[in-house]
């Protein structure tokens, strides 16, 4: 994949991180599970439509240059987005097994925060001690949606597939 796609990916990464952590903090100082909740949905839901938009604009320009639709394409381009967010997850495992620490699990909130939310309603504790196997099963594979979404956008607008569309049809 060429530097500039990767560049593209990591910015996309970043801005999802962004806009969702100034969401998160935003909808989570008025409290209650509730907007928890609903910030929760929030942020998930601009992390995809961020990873979607890269894969929409990514197919376009792939169609026009006439590259190849290769699932080592589609994997390559869903992977350098999705890469921070599943060392993330690694990390997370690794602070839980005890081989980093417990303490990770503040920073995770911090740096995944599309997710940061749910790792709340998961739990309030900034260590990752206090979450259990499942709870932390639950956080990695959370964070394989952005290459879900990046594949399936992907494979969608090279098949000619138009995303505005699906949305708006009746």
């Amino acid at each position: 994949m060429e530097v500039k796609n990767f560049a593209k990916a990591i910015g996309t990464y970043l801005f999802a991180e962004i806009l969702s952590l100034f969401l998160a903090l935003t909808l989570s100082a008025v409290g209650g599970t509730l907007l928890r909740i609903i910030s929760c949905i929030c942020t998930i839901g601009v992390m995809l439509c961020l990873c979607i938009n890269y894969a929409v604009n990514r197919a376009n320009a792939d169609r026009i240059a006439k590259r190849g639709n290769t699932p080592l394409r589609r994997f390559s381009l869903s992977g350098a987005v999705t890469l921070p967010y599943v060392l993330l997850g690694l990390c997370l495992v690794l602070a839980k097994c005890g081989l980093i620490p417990p303490t990770f699990y503040r920073w995770y909130k911090l740096l995944n925060a599309p997710f940061l939310q749910l790792c709340n309603l998961c739990s309030m504790d900034v260590t990752a001690t206090a979450l259990s196997w499942g709870e932390v099963g639950l956080l990695f594979l959370v964070n394989f949606a952005p290459f879900a979404a990046v594949w399936i956008a992907y494979s969608l607008t090279r098949k000619g597939v138009s995303i505005e569309e699906i949305q708006y049809r009746k």
